[in-house]
């Protein structure tokens, strides 16, 4: 994935679990500004400043170098916008928040993808969007997990947080660079389409890491199956069916 040799800062673990999908438009700022006003809406324009900025790039390599430069101002940004929503707004608001967030994303991929992208990009995109409500989903497992205690399972869970959270904020960088390209009908150039499918592919890797994450806080118990005691007749049943099988060989 590309965005492993981009410097990034660290989170913490928690922190930008609330994020994925929370509105990251101009246009959608009003839902979450009435808490924090003018701050959240520069935060959202800041956001919507750096996917326009690279989605006007005309040829992949200038999609690419122009992504490059970008994306550690929008991790950033991401993370403030999560921290800002988590302070003005309770968690039943935010969860109505995000629900509506990615209904509204299905709904333009639906609606809006065919006529700017064409099926084959409508049809990741809202595979996309689908995969980011079941991370969504065992995100909130882990914010109710109990972080390990144990050295060695408290090591491979902040190594799992950082991998999770830098899968997940560059693929919803990907998605919002089509959900920009759609609401305000500015088509892509065809060089930048290939590697924002790409960026797309990184929400099954962001899933498979989040999953592996989530065993991790909650490990599933192996079954311990009972002991069975053989009767009289399941043992002349099992020595039937052995001649059986040994008369079929012969």
């Amino acid at each position: 994935m590309a965005s492993a040799s981009i410097a990034l800062p660290k989170v913490n673990r928690a922190e930008l679990l609330k994020i994925i999908g929370l509105p990251s438009e101009r246009e959608q700022a009003a839902r979450i500004a009435d808490g924090a006003g003018e701050l959240v809406r520069t935060v959202v324009s800041v956001i919507d400043n750096l996917v326009t900025a690279c989605i006007e790039r005309r040829t992949a390599n200038e999609f690419l170098q122009k992504r490059n430069e970008v994306f550690p101002q929008y991790f950033v940004a991401m993370r403030a916008l999560g921290d800002l929503t988590k302070i003005v707004l309770p968690k039943q608001a935010i969860e109505r928040l995000v629900a509506e967030s990615f209904s509204e994303m299905e709904a333009d991929f639906r609606e809006l993808g065919p006529p700017t992208f064409g099926t084959d990009l409508t049809e990741r995109g809202m595979f996309t969007v689908w995969t980011l409500r079941k991370i969504h989903d065992l995100a909130q497992e882990i914010v109710a997990s109990p972080i390990p205690i144990e050295d060695d399972s408290k090591n491979k869970d902040n190594e799992m947080a950082m991998e999770f959270v830098t899968l997940a904020v560059w693929n919803r960088f990907h998605v919002d660079c089509l959900t920009k390209s759609m609401r305000a009908k500015k088509p892509l150039y065809p060089e930048v389409v290939e590697p924002i499918r790409d960026g797309l592919r990184a929400a099954v890797n962001a899933y498979a890491c989040i999953r592996r994450w989530a065993d991790l806080r909650n490990p599933k118990a192996e079954p311990v199956l009972s002991h069975v005691e053989w009767s009289e007749e399941d043992e002349c049943l099992l020595a039937d069916s052995m001649r059986d099988l040994e008369q079929e060989l012969d």
